[in-house]
């Protein structure tokens, strides 16, 4: 009884051990001035009427997809010409293309994730157009005000005039060993109908805001997440990853660990993970179809959200305008 008492409390969640690493250092470590509020542009649009419109988006377990489509075809039906992306295969030297560039992120250790981060941070100047930016989240304390804020920051020291800014709670996807826990519990019904409307509304308003030659302030908030962040948490994650791998007897080589991967360190053929290179987003073992990732955290097997949704006999609503608009899935 002992030994199983002791193993268990060795089995931290991951949220556990973050935030009893933060008590222990997020305060002492950081200054308490570092946030610092970020200007909004003078409204100066290339254009108050777009004619064509980008929707980016970088999403882990298609949640946030849903999100940048739904926006999508919210402008479609106001008579806009749209390409929706996905960022990991859209060449940034075409930004300059497009009257209106809107990029969806999902927050992850409390911030967009890296990849996102970078990738904004070396586009083109895009002077004068008009930029909106929003968030997937998964809880209610997930630093998403921030974190939205840092995407529209970088789109607009490219020279983007903000428009726009969403911060839209899904069903979380952040996989835990029994994906059981209270804010698991409270947000299974996630995204629901008024979900949907505040996306709707999102897109509207961007709009509305263009035409009046308006464009919003935006700024860092002081919060306890924005601490988090500076902790180095995705190192806190691998090091308690005691095996990632993938299973060859379930793998059926569909590739799609691989197109998940925004780091290129998963090769299922080979059965290996490069852990160095590996950002610890669970892209992989989430969107397995064939729960062929192994991941053991902490001395317990974690299984991915396709397996959660399927346990759990989830089903995502999904909103009625997907059944009459489409996009082309050409690499733009």
């Amino acid at each position: 009884m002992k030994e199983h008492k002791d193993k268990e409390m060795m089995t931290e969640t991951r949220r556990d051990f973050i935030k009893k690493s933060a008590l222990l250092c997020a305060w002492a470590s950081l200054p308490s001035g570092f946030i610092t509020p970020v200007k909004a542009a003078q409204p100066s649009y290339k254009t108050r009427d777009p004619k064509n419109a980008l929707v980016l988006y970088y999403s882990q377990t298609g949640l946030t997809a849903r999100y940048g489509r739904l926006t999508a075809c919210t402008l479609k039906a106001k008579g806009l010409l749209v390409d929706y992306v996905d960022m990991q295969t859209f060449h940034k030297d075409r930004l300059g293309q497009y009257d209106l560039i809107i990029v969806g992120s999902p927050v992850f250790y409390y911030d967009i994730p890296s990849n996102v981060r970078d990738w904004l941070g070396t586009i083109p100047k895009i002077t004068g157009t008009p930029v909106a930016a929003f968030v997937s989240f998964g809880g209610p304390e997930g630093n998403q005000r921030n974190a939205v804020c840092r995407s529209l920051g970088l789109l607009a020291a490219a020279g983007g005039v903000p428009a726009a800014l969403g911060m839209f709670r899904s069903i979380p996807a952040y996989p835990t060993p029994a994906w059981d826990s209270d804010n698991q519990r409270s947000a299974e019904h996630l995204p629901d109908s008024a979900t949907y409307d505040a996306v709707r509304l999102f897109s509207c308003q961007i709009l509305e805001r263009i035409a009046a030659g308006e464009s919003i302030p935006f700024e860092m908030q002081p919060a306890v997440r924005e601490y988090l962040r500076y902790l180095p948490l995705i190192w806190f994650n691998k090091k308690a990853i005691s095996k990632h791998t993938v299973d060859a007897g379930k793998c059926i080589s569909c590739g799609t660990c691989v197109k998940k991967c925004p780091v290129a360190a998963i090769r299922p053929e080979k059965q290996f993970v490069d852990r160095d290179k590996c950002l610890a987003c669970f892209g992989c073992l989430n969107n397995c179809p064939a729960d062929a990732v192994v991941m053991d955290y902490a001395g317990k097997r974690l299984y991915g959200f396709l397996q959660y949704l399927k346990r759990r006999k989830i089903t995502i609503l999904e909103p009625p305008e997907f059944q009459g608009c489409s996009f082309d899935p050409k690499t733009v």
